[in-house]
């Protein structure tokens, strides 16, 4: 019995002394605003997990598309939409002069571009994302085509996480903007404070755009290879059920 009690102890202590692996926080990063100009190519051509958000009616929209498919880039939908003050109707963009039908057309048209897509996230619609109603028009058509949200939180008031969650949709927010001061040490700032937001609660989403130091920032941290955290596509962030944390809200 003894021998057999002191083998069962000696089990028990080598799991005890086995360092437990926590899971590497995560980062997704975003590029916004891709599609005007053949220059934003580059941007597909990075070997790091970069997810390209692609304006659906920009004249370089489906070559870059196609481009990313070819690296196995990640692609979203970046939806242009109604921002606060301003009142102007705009072809191509959601806003809350739309009927259903319109809204729903405008959607189509954006998915008819971009169709291998895995999901949308608003390019401005600090007043659209606003709006519950239009929210769950926009919803029931993300849900129809199996594809996630990203809020890109551009305005506090914003219901369309929560709307998309209440639709049982795959989604999150954004949590830093990369570059809304484009140079290399503001950048360099900001993507420190995305690591610690990831370091603190698993994950973070960055949205950054297709600037020539953003894309330099990017290209030193592909040389530099990556270790304090592991960088995903945003696909691998989003959830039926996540849990927001609070960020700024910058138009």
């Amino acid at each position: 019995m003894l021998p057999l009690m002191l083998r069962s102890a000696a089990v028990l202590l080598s799991l005890l002394l086995v360092p437990t692996v926590l899971a590497q926080p995560r980062i997704a990063i975003v590029i916004d605003d891709l599609g005007h100009h053949v220059d934003h190519h580059a941007f597909t051509q990075l070997q790091l997990p970069v997810t390209l958000a692609i304006m659906p009616f920009t004249m370089q929209a489906e070559a870059l598309a196609a481009a990313a498919a070819d690296h196995a880039h990640e692609v979203v939908i970046h939806m242009p939409m109604q921002r606060e003050q301003h009142d102007v109707q705009e072809q191509g963009v959601l806003d809350r002069f739309d009927s259903k039908a319109q809204f729903i057309a405008t959607l189509a048209a954006a998915f008819s571009r971009l169709p291998n897509a895995q999901g949308l996230n608003n390019h401005q619609g600090s007043q659209m994302t606003a709006a519950a109603e239009q929210m769950n028009w926009l919803m029931a058509e993300l849900q129809q085509r199996g594809l996630y949200f990203l809020d890109s939180r551009t305005t506090a008031a914003t219901v369309a996480e929560q709307t998309a969650q209440q639709w049982s949709i795959p989604t999150n927010r954004r949590h830093v903007f990369l570059d809304n001061e484009p140079t290399l040490e503001a950048i360099e700032a900001q993507w420190q404070r995305a690591v610690l937001i990831a370091q603190n609660q698993g994950y973070a989403i960055v949205i950054g755009h297709p600037y020539e130091v953003t894309l330099e920032f990017l290209q030193q941290l592909q040389a530099a290879s990556v270790q304090a955290v592991e960088l995903v596509y945003l696909s691998a962030l989003v959830s039926v059920n996540s849990s927001p944390a609070p960020s700024a809200s910058t138009e």
